[in-house]
């Protein structure tokens, strides 16, 4: 049975540490879920493996690949709170004891769960819902308009975060300059977890969780072009397709200046609210594309076609081509890293 209530299901093969999914309407949550297995599937570190603990997480992944590839749309917009929980597994350094005492770092095969909570973005919200408008890229993971918004974050969800020992905030970049309320939702959900963690902890105490901030869309023109105008574009060697990325050392920064650059909203209070109130070192950034790019006819990117989406007038917005996720599973492995370290 799917479990709706937004706690995690009660299934056998869990671990304790877990992962809340965090962003405002059409972030992008529900197409990063499905894109996640098409990025485990594609990474070349075999020990990985992806699978669900219950029906209905198996099922989450078997449609979203059949929505991607075989219908090439993505996935139905989240309209209710779905308890999905996933098991990664992996191989992970840890520290073992050697002779005489002495410690040291071996890999090992490592496990933890992805119990990862994908309400509908309103829940986060504390402002009108919009009104109707036609249909584009932006709007896919939206929520429909005639569902009223919270006027607060949901209380079970805020305490379903606080619990948690990591979080994915997803932020979509173009979504955000025609809306601007990712900061007021986020804003509102940092201070609910803050009302319901720090009190009784030490003066000083700021929130313990790892935070792995995601830019969604980075295969959007507008997102690409000021990376690539601006210098942030660089290369893996060992990427066939040579799709650009932007560094992780400079993701928040990109993410500032694409703020200032694109007018979107207050996107330094965002970068503010997570200094102020996570430990240093517990938040990342994360340049990420779900779809990925779309490459040609000899495997490799090209700058000038490398649009993985058909935007046409009057349609419903299409997949171009196959889906490469970019630095989908890079977040994710990095909270599941420190908080099984951690542990």
């Amino acid at each position: 049975m799917t479990n709706t209530s937004g706690a995690a299901p009660e299934q056998h093969n869990r671990a304790s540490k877990s992962i809340g999914m965090w962003g405002a309407t059409g972030s992008g949550k529900t197409t990063f879920l499905a894109a996640l297995n098409f990025a485990v599937l594609r990474s070349d570190n075999e020990d990985l493996r992806l699978y669900g603990v219950d029906d209905a997480s198996t099922r989450f992944l078997t449609q979203g690949n059949y929505d991607l590839t075989t219908r090439h749309s993505f996935p139905d917009a989240t309209q209710q709170i779905r308890g999905l929980s996933w098991v990664m597994s992996l191989s992970s350094e840890a520290p073992v004891r050697r002779m005489f005492g002495r410690m040291a770092r071996a890999s090992a095969p490592a496990e933890f769960n992805l119990d990862l909570c994908d309400p509908p973005g309103r829940v986060f919200g504390s402002a009108p819902a919009p009104a109707p408008r036609p249909q584009r890229r932006m709007d896919i993971d939206s929520a429909p308009p005639d569902i009223p918004p919270a006027a607060v974050p949901d209380r079970d969800i805020v305490e379903y975060l606080a619990r948690c020992q990591g979080a994915l905030l997803l932020i979509d970049p173009i979504r955000e300059r025609a809306l601007g309320d990712a900061q007021d939702s986020f804003q509102a959900t940092l201070l609910r977890i803050a009302q319901h963690y720090l009190p009784g902890q030490q003066p000083g105490s700021r929130l313990p969780h790892y935070v792995a901030v995601c830019i969604t869309k980075f295969d959007d023109p507008e997102v690409y072009a000021l990376a690539r105008a601006n210098g942030y574009c660089s290369h893996d060697e060992g990427d066939k397709h040579w799709f650009p990325r932007v560094h992780d050392a400079h993701a928040e920064r990109f993410f500032r200046e694409l703020g200032d650059k694109l007018d979107i909203g207050d996107i330094d209070l965002v970068c503010s609210g997570l200094s102020r109130f996570f430990y240093p070192g517990r938040v990342r950034y994360f340049v990420t594309s779900a779809i990925g790019f779309h490459v040609g006819p000899d495997g490799r990117f090209h700058p000038e076609d490398y649009q993985n989406v058909v935007e046409e007038p009057g349609k419903q917005v299409r997949v171009r081509g196959k889906i490469r996720p970019i630095n989908v599973l890079e977040p994710v492995l990095w909270l599941g890293q420190q908080i099984t370290a951690a542990g």
